[in-house]
């Protein structure tokens, strides 16, 4: 038993002790196409749920000024459709940023580079802000919202947002604690804190600003 113990903790000291090392290579673009086709290439290829794809400048045009750093921090929330990191197996910092290195540089030219990591921070925490509340949005809200069900107000849909689009957001907040209309008090989830439902109705707010596309749009 003791040999196993120890052999165990040898092990995990060894796997601490390589993950460590492979933090302080310099990323790997060839490594991260291998990686992508491994974990990635089902929703990113066909732009399931809005996953940008590979090699379209459209898809990353939004993308490239948010810099690695930003997209990194979201594809470890896990946004949407997509579980943390992506539910694939791998959980190295080198293997994600190598994946998004190449991703990015199948988009990235002369002109293009030069947007890379352009934006400002309070965009790139708006960015993670939005993509967190659309990710609690699509496991507390969407049933109704996505709809319009019993008078809900519709994702993407100004015109039902209309006497509710202006309010501050506490107030739109404590509207769903407290419960409205058909809707249960806590929006039927009691185990959600208030600034997460700050961050659903954040989420909410920004599919009426113009160019937000639907996460149900079709694949290409």
């Amino acid at each position: 038993m003791k040999r196993l113990m120890v052999s165990t903790l040898f092990a995990a000291l060894s796997l601490s002790t390589w993950s460590a090392v492979a933090e302080d290579k310099p990323l790997d673009p060839v490594a991260g196409k291998s990686l992508y086709e491994t974990y990635c290439f089902m929703c990113h290829d066909r732009g399931l749920g809005n996953a940008p794809r590979p090699a379209d400048k459209a898809d990353w045009a939004k993308r490239l000024p948010l810099g690695e750093d930003t997209l990194f921090k979201g594809v470890i929330d896990g946004p949407s459709h997509m579980y943390s990191k992506g539910i694939s197996p791998v959980w190295s910092e080198w293997e994600l940023r190598s994946m998004i290195s190449y991703m990015m540089g199948t988009v990235t030219d002369a002109d293009s580079q030069k947007q890379v990591n352009t934006a400002s921070a309070a965009d790139k925490e708006r960015h993670l802000n939005l993509l967190h509340g659309r990710k609690l949005y699509e496991q507390v809200c969407f049933k109704c919202h996505d709809y319009g069900d019993l008078g809900a107000p519709k994702l993407g849909s100004p015109e039902t947002w209309e006497e509710r689009k202006d309010k501050d957001i506490d107030a739109l907040a404590r509207s769903v604690i407290d419960g409205k209309g058909h809707m249960y008090a806590h929006g039927g989830s009691n185990s959600r804190s208030i600034s997460e439902f700050k961050s659903m109705i954040e989420y909410m707010l920004s599919s009426l600003e113009k160019g937000w596309v639907s996460p149900q749009k079709d694949c290409k």
